[in-house]
């Protein structure tokens, strides 16, 4: 389907002064095709540049052994399954805040990361192990 362009016509076209798409009016079309746009932004008259078409999304190639976390053995996410199953669960987690001490083996439940196990303790710092990865918190 052809698209039909008049003069006085509204359209979303790049603008080189604004830096991005925005709203544009058609002052002269030639064979159907707008030549001039004045934008709407900064009133600046440029010529017509047709919008770039999207580029197509590509996926990277993942091979099969790659694809679920767990199936990497190094992995942090395949530690903290690990864990999870040989502590059945954090059963004694406590609930993470900065006031209170954890020691390295502990589990804690953290209200943004859930459920984790402290791996090592810097100072007032600890590293936990979650399931998203491992984190650095500060702990008493």
């Amino acid at each position: 389907m052809t698209k039909i362009y008049y003069a006085g016509q509204d359209v979303d076209a790049p603008c080189g002064r604004c830096g991005g798409d925005t709203r544009h009016q058609i002052l002269t079309v030639t064979n159907g095709t707008p030549e001039q746009l004045i934008c709407g932004n900064c009133r600046s008259v440029h010529k017509f540049r047709a919008a770039k078409p999207a580029a197509p999304v590509r996926t990277p190639r993942v091979p099969a052994a790659a694809k679920t976390p767990a199936s990497r053995p190094g992995s942090q996410f395949a530690q903290f399954q690990n864990l999870l199953a040989e502590e059945q669960g954090g059963a004694h987690a406590s609930a993470y805040r900065v006031t209170e001490h954890f020691e390295v083996g502990a589990w804690m439940d953290h209200p943004s990361f859930g459920l984790g196990r402290v791996q090592r303790r810097l100072g007032k710092k600890v590293d936990v192990l979650f399931r998203d990865g491992m984190k650095t918190l500060v702990s008493a």
